[in-house]
């Protein structure tokens, strides 16, 4: 239930930021066609997190110590970018708005996570 739950508020962070950062003259080129293809976007950006990000790391290894970790981030865009080259519908908009939508969809998703799905502590 928990998964489903997390899946559910992430899909609605990539809505809202959607929704609202255009408004605010950010991210014009950024775009969600729905709650589908949020929830597959959704999907899609955990596997790639799961499959292609760690080998990612485990290659830029010594330019994120030369960076003190900043390099993830980049590492971050590039997982927001892919998964926006692979489902209809989620429109990332570039490099520097997926760098930007990968750090906004990292804090609200953990606020939202944390407050709606807290860990129970055994």
């Amino acid at each position: 239930m928990r998964l489903l739950v997390s899946w559910a508020l992430n899909a609605l962070v990539l809505l809202g930021l959607a929704y609202v950062a255009p408004r605010f003259g950010v991210l014009s080129g950024f775009a969600v066609e729905g709650f589908e293809a949020a929830a597959i976007a959704v999907a899609i950006l955990a596997v790639l997190n799961l499959t292609v990000r760690p080998i990612l790391k485990l290659l830029s290894l010594p330019i994120t110590c030369l960076t003190f970790g900043l390099f993830t981030l980049v590492i971050n865009a590039l997982m927001m970018y892919l998964t926006g080259e692979l489902v209809t519908g989620f429109i990332v908009g570039g490099p520097l708005n997926a760098l930007l939508v990968s750090i906004v969809y990292a804090i609200a998703s953990a606020i939202l996570n944390g407050i709606f799905n807290p860990k129970e502590d055994d």
